[in-house]
């Protein structure tokens, strides 16, 4: 069957490619919504789902969706070939697993794989891979197969002979810069480290974010080889590389369901240090309330996965298990971070982002064979202490396009705030990773570089009634306003009196 093109000027979820029929031609041609369609123009091909419409197009015309479209470089009103097309095969793969219970084959998870890929299958299709990891746990063999699958579909980097260090964390707790500390540290004792990172997705700042404060962070493969190569250590953002392709698909589903299964995780943050090809590295895990492992056995036992898994793919990995349960530092917001990781460097920071850095740091000193183990903390801050990692970090800056005499104070923040104050005399009992990651990005983080929080008190504290907690800060009297709503309803703050009751003769 042939139908002639329309653009349709929507762009479809990065998952799927879709088509637009119209009504009137479902059974004229024997075409259903949900159908696959096969559409073809000159050499090109593109598989797509069908919506139905009765006014975006004509009877006769096709819809194409900006993916479709870009695929096939097809003009309007041009006539192409269309035909249904079967599901794919790894559909059969999927509903294998659920029926069965069996752990995919290789085969078979490089199918499902490249239909991802491919977006050849939907968004209910790939909700359904994943909710059979979460609920029928993968073995370690398919996880490996998985994470070595989303390599090969995606692009690579080559260091040759080198050793090729990272730090990787799993997420979950406010503040945690400590990246813009750690690859300086690395990268002043002339080790070769590539930090490749992405923009925030669910909390106020990751630290491509932040470091796009200090210099320009988008570059392909080869320009960020031949600037770690000169520096030893980059910060950027991995969007340009298309470091396992197939994980970004996936990552936008499971933020639709809020799932993220524990063979997902490991896949996805280990393929993409493979590809990078990172051969030794230091994941952090935080462990606390309100974060990804709440409990210090749980995170023990997602460690040795992580390391089971690193060793079949080929990487040294070690595993530091840290506090998770508030912020780290007291700047949460990409700005705020920046200013705050300046400082930290120039050795004026909160112990809490020196100690953090220094011991992830240390970590990946030991494995490079050039620090005796137990003593990798106390050489990565004589390091910070010596100036040499700021001294670095302006290197970096000045490679990467930016400023490297910057200084903190020169770095603008958001100057709508509020302050949040003590509501009693007390102590600081707790704060909420939560509220505050939903506080920051209601005030406009990450997209707003000013927006965020920033704190003046962290757990055990004294404070007195009226005392300042935190201000937020944005960058429109908007978005303060919608951060204030939500702080109406729940502070991030719990503080208590010492003297919880007082009792007496009635």
């Amino acid at each position: 069957m042939k139908f002639k093109t329309k653009s349709i000027a929507i762009s479809s979820m990065a998952f799927k490619n879709v088509v637009l029929v119209h009504r009137s031609d479902l059974a004229k041609f024997g075409i259903k919504a949900h159908d696959r369609l096969l559409i073809k123009y000159k050499n090109r091909k593109v598989s797509a789902i069908v919506d139905v419409t009765k006014s975006f197009i004509e009877p006769g015309s096709i819809g194409l969706y900006k993916s479709v479209r870009d695929t096939l470089q097809v003009p309007d009103s041009t006539e192409v070939e269309v035909a249904l097309t079967p599901a794919p095969v790894s559909i059969t793969y999927i509903q294998k697993k659920m029926r069965d219970k069996l752990p995919y084959t290789k085969k078979e998870i490089r199918a499902i794989l490249t239909d991802i890929y491919h977006r050849d299958l939907s968004a209910i299709e790939i909700s359904v891979f994943l909710m059979t990891q979460e609920y029928i746990p993968m073995t370690i063999e398919e996880i490996e197969y998985l994470t070595r699958s989303m390599v090969d579909l995606g692009g690579t980097i080559d260091w040759g002979d080198e050793a090729v260090y990272t730090k990787h964390s799993i997420g979950g707790v406010p503040g945690n810069k400590v990246s813009l500390l750690i690859v300086p540290i690395i990268a002043a004792q002339g080790l070769l480290i590539p930090k490749i990172s992405t923009r925030a997705i669910t909390s106020p700042a990751g630290t491509a974010d932040t470091m796009e404060i200090f210099a320009p962070i988008e570059f392909n493969a080869d320009e960020i080889k031949e600037m770690a190569l000169k520096t030893r250590g980059v910060i950027c953002w991995g969007g340009k590389l298309d470091l396992s392709p197939a994980d970004s698909i996936i990552s936008a589903v499971e933020s639709m369901l809020n799932l993220d299964p524990e063979s997902q995780i490991l896949a996805s943050i280990l393929s993409k240090e493979l590809a990078l090809g990172v051969n030794k590295m230091v994941l952090d895990l935080p462990q606390g309330y309100h974060t990804k492992v709440e409990t210090l056995e749980d995170a023990r036992k997602f460690s040795h996965k992580f390391i089971q898994l690193a060793d079949r793919i080929g990487i040294e990995l070690e595993c530091g298990i840290t506090y998770g349960s508030q912020p780290v530092g007291y700047a949460i917001g990409p700005a705020l971070e920046a200013k705050e990781a300046l400082e930290t460097l120039m050795g004026n920071g909160p112990n809490s982002l020196i100690e953090k850095s220094a011991t992830l740091a240390g970590i990946l000193l030991e494995l490079s064979g050039n620090v005796k183990r137990g003593q990798g903390a106390e050489v990565a801050m004589e390091i910070l202490e010596s100036g040499k990692a700021l001294q670095k970090f302006r290197e970096i800056i000045a490679l990467q396009g930016g400023s490297p005499d910057v200084k903190p104070e020169e770095i603008a923040v958001g100057e709508y705030t509020h302050d949040l104050k003590a509501p009693m005399d007390g102590y600081v009992k707790g704060i909420s990773n939560d509220m505050i990651k939903k506080i920051a990005r209601a005030a406009g983080a990450p997209k707003y570089k000013g927006a965020g929080i920033k704190l003046y008190v962290k757990e055990g504290r004294k404070v007195s009634e009226d005392s300042i907690l935190m201000t937020i800060h944005a960058e429109s009297e908007e978005n303060l306003s919608n951060a204030l709503k939500l702080l109406e309803e729940q502070s991030p703050f719990y503080i208590e009196s010492m003297l919880l009751d007082r009792i007496g003769k009635s």
